[in-house]
């Protein structure tokens, strides 16, 4: 699972925390990655995942 932030000072703790309520005792490779912008202006986070199934 890869976060992308766009003000990673602001956003890491309360993403963190929505990521443990969300995913409970799962906890998926991840990052999280600051940037300057994404794809559109009032976007502020974005969240890429690949799930696998048996």
């Amino acid at each position: 699972m890869e976060i992308y932030l766009t003000n990673p000072q602001e956003h890491s703790e309360p993403v963190i925390g929505l990521f443990k309520e969300y995913l409970e005792k799962h906890r998926p490779a991840g990052s999280l990655i600051g940037v300057t912008y994404l794809a559109f202006p009032e976007q502020l986070i974005e969240v890429m995942a690949v799930a696998h199934t048996d």
